[in-house]
Order: structure tokens, then C-alpha cells, then sequence
């Protein structure tokens, strides 16, 4: 999926430059056989989309989605959530649920103590 997508738009690049695909071949150091069998969907490295997309003044790049930071925070908060349901749940057996504003503790807590945990453990 992740090679159709910029296929397509190494596609509508080629269209807006009306470069033909011996151009492409020249440009990319790539045979002609190569560069049509990409352009018509065959299976191909991304070495070589990657050839075809600065040939054809483009790069190809991975934006994140979330920053770094973000997606951390993101995973503290599950893990922390993880944990006091547990508890939570564990505590309704007994019927022994703990208040809502205890719960928040719990929460609030648990996060800090994850904050403090090794990085990768946090993934874990």
C-alpha cells in the first residue's frame, strides 16, 4: 500500500512535467524497463521508487504523525489507565469499587510513578 501511494503521486509528477519515460530512465540512471514496470504497477524496490522520485524532483519522506513527545505522554496515560482498571476491577469483585475521586488519584499516581520508569519499560 505504502509503494501505491507514491506511486500515485510520483504518477500525477510525471503527468504535470510531461516527461517521458526515457527522461525518467536518463535522470535516474535506471533502464527504461524498470521505469515502466514501476509506472505500470509492478512490485519494485523503494531504492528504485526512490530514484524515479528524485529523477523526478521529488523526495520521499516520513512525516510523524504525532511528535515524539506526544506519542510517550500517549502511551504513559494507557499504561496508567491499564494499571487502575485493574485495580478497579479487581476492587468491584469485592464490591469495593473505589469513588471517582479516588480513582483520579489512582490515575494521577500511576502516571507519575510510569514517568519515572525506564523509557522502553514504559512500552512494554
Amino acid at each position: 500500500m505504502f509503494k501505491s501511494l507514491i506511486l500515485s503521486e510520483l504518477k500525477k509528477q510525471k503527468e504535470a512535467l510531461s516527461i517521458p519515460y526515457e527522461a525518467i530512465a536518463s535522470r535516474s540512471g535506471l533502464g527504461i524497463a524498470t521505469v515502466k514496470r514501476a509506472f505500470s504497477g509492478h512490485d519494485i524496490s523503494l531504492d528504485t521508487l526512490d530514484k524515479i522520485a528524485i529523477a523526478l524532483g521529488c523526495e520521499i519522506a516520513i512525516k510523524p504523525k504525532q511528535s515524539a513527545k506526544a506519542l510517550y505522554q500517549a502511551q504513559i496515560e494507557k499504561k496508567a489507565h491499564e494499571i487502575v482498571n485493574r485495580v478497579i476491577q479487581t476492587s468491584a469483585l469485592e464490591n469495593q469499587s473505589p469513588r471517582s475521586e479516588a480513582q483520579n488519584k489512582m490515575f494521577s499516581q500511576a502516571k507519575a510513578m510510569i514517568s519515572k520508569m525506564p523509557k522502553s519499560q514504559v512500552w512494554a
